[in-house]
């Protein structure tokens, strides 16, 4: 038996999802620790409560973020003891198809695209992480190059600034939904947070809103959250919150071509 850990966060047990997924399809038992049991809905894994006591392999990639020629990903794997080829990838049957008929019906046959961004990152509630919050206006750009697409924002979090969707689920979902909905979208708009994994996990288009700030970030740990140790996949771009509009404009209209 297998008892894997990684980040206590929602992005982090999506990751954690795709090495259990890994896991088992070689034919081991596995225990994932995980405040988000949804995640693991058919994954044939047991779920336990997350912890950091007792034995247990962890997969997590917090000690290596000062290491930008590996990405956050690979960090995970190397610090769990496998190899590079687990793929970012995972097996997923739509739990809620009421759900995904209701918003694809709503969509009308337009590209779906979730928007996740304008919000606290990590939850933290003292400021901490306040330079990784991207500005309105690269929202405000990207969205507009997107509306010919169905723009639906998605999280809990509380939002800090308003955005031009066409409908907003935040906070009415379950973690289930997330996944659903990230399985069946034609691409995602987002900040740095769970969005990036839900895109990849599904190999779904994402162009991840950057804030320029947090690049530049006096507090080490922040400055090392860059485009080049998180995005793992070539289906995933980014752009700069102070880039100029033509740029982000350009990148947003291309997402649904990549």
């Amino acid at each position: 038996m297998i008892r894997i850990r990684s980040g206590r966060g929602l992005g982090d047990s999506i990751y954690l999802r795709a090495i259990v997924d890994h896991l088992v399809g070689t034919g081991d038992r596995v225990t994932a620790l995980s405040d988000y049991p949804d995640v693991f809905a058919g994954s044939g894994a047991k779920i336990e409560a997350f912890t950091r006591e007792g034995t247990v392999r962890v997969a997590h990639y917090t000690e290596s973020m000062g290491d930008q020629s590996l990405t956050q990903w690979v960090a995970m794997l190397r610090r769990a003891g496998f190899g590079p080829h687990v793929p970012l990838l995972i097996k997923w049957q739509v739990q809620n198809a009421a759900l995904v008929e209701r918003v694809r019906a709503q969509a009308a046959g337009r590209p779906l695209i979730l928007v996740h961004g304008g919000r606290v990152p990590m939850e933290r509630t003292d400021g901490y992480g306040a330079d990784l919050i991207p500005r309105r206006e690269a929202f405000d750009c990207a969205l507009a190059a997107l509306d010919h697409c169905y723009r639906v924002r998605i999280g809990r979090a509380p939002h800090l600034y308003p955005l031009a969707v066409d409908a907003d689920l935040n906070g009415s979902t379950s973690v289930a939904d997330l996944l659903d909905l990230g399985s069946v979208c034609a691409g995602i708009v987002a900040q740095c947070s769970f969005a990036v994994p839900l895109a990849e996990v599904f190999d779904r288009p994402l162009l991840a809103i950057w804030a320029a700030a947090g690049l530049k970030s006096p507090t080490t740990y922040l400055r090392g959250i860059t485009p080049r140790k998180v995005l793992t996949k070539a289906t995933s771009r980014f752009v700069l919150d102070d880039w100029p509009e033509q740029k982000i404009t350009e990148a947003a209209r291309a997402l649904r071509h990549v």
